[in-house]
């Protein structure tokens, strides 16, 4: 049954591209509204203390407040952050009406950003997410193979700290059908990696992209893509170039302006770097 809830969510995927084209493979990171409960005043060094303001005010009204306002964008996927789904609150009735909340708004929830675990998959299960993007915890990559293949639902390591290929593929055992990578562009720039080259060298285990762009290399202070120095541009051509078939998810997580404002704009500059 887990494994057909993949299929069925890849199934999906694939026919929403079909019906609305290259603007259907950009989603909206749900991540980028880190701020909203501190009316989008806050550091990036007390992220853990947004993380536990959002899970406490994120009722089934401020999510419906939250899909309302992503749909007004335009944006009709959408990779759910874990304190907007938290495993410390959600359960099977409360993710039933996460999921009616997102069909009532035209959302389809593509990825899940998060740490590893079984209740974090189950999130998934009930959302109908084929894929986790985040880190794997303590689990081993055998360990996190066993769950994910149990489970259904596939995991990708985003790069954080990780600069290199080959420092994401161990965090992933060199990567299977169920561990890959999901490449995420703001986090490279900023360390004086080269994305493209990343990517190129992850090939086929890229299974998610996030795009991100940043001021200035060693911060990491968002800017309006293609304004800043994570190579964006370079990187979406680079991921065509291998034939990457998954979703480009804006990341914008701004610590003195509401992200809404831009996503407009952003939504519209991948589409043009994917025509």
């Amino acid at each position: 049954m887990a494994g057909a809830g993949l299929m069925a969510g890849s199934l999906g995927c694939s026919s929403l591209k079909s019906r609305q084209g290259s603007s259907a493979r950009v989603a909206f990171i749900t991540a980028n509204l880190v701020g909203r409960v501190s009316g989008y005043r806050f550091e990036l060094a007390h992220w853990g203390e947004q993380h536990k303001q959002t899970i406490a005010a994120t009722d089934a009204t401020a999510w419906r407040s939250i899909c309302r306002d992503i749909s007004a964008t335009g944006y009709r996927a959408v990779d759910i952050w874990e304190a907007h789904a938290a495993p410390e609150v959600m359960n099977r009735e409360r993710g039933a009406t996460w999921k009616a909340i997102l069909d009532e708004y035209g959302l389809k929830a593509i990825g899940y950003g998060g740490g590893l675990s079984r209740k974090t998959l189950e999130i998934c299960q009930w959302l109908g997410i084929p894929q986790m993007n985040g880190y794997p915890g303590d689990n081993t990559p055998e360990q996190a193979t066993a769950l994910c293949r149990e489970m259904g639902v596939r995991f990708n390591v985003e790069n954080h700290p990780q600069k290199t290929a080959g420092e994401l593929l161990k965090v992933v055992g060199g990567g299977n059908e169920w561990l890959g990578v999901c490449i995420d562009t703001g986090w490279l720039g900023p360390q004086g990696a080269s994305g493209p080259e990343v990517i190129r060298a992850c090939g086929k285990l890229v299974r998610a992209a996030h795009i991100k762009d940043v001021k200035a290399a060693g911060t990491h202070l968002t800017c309006l893509l293609g304004e800043g120095v994570a190579q964006v541009a370079a990187c979406i051509a680079t991921l065509k170039e291998i034939g990457y078939s998954g979703w480009y998810e804006w990341e914008d997580e701004p610590e003195d302006r509401n992200p809404l404002d831009s996503a407009v704009r952003n939504r519209l500059w991948i589409e043009k770097q994917l025509a």
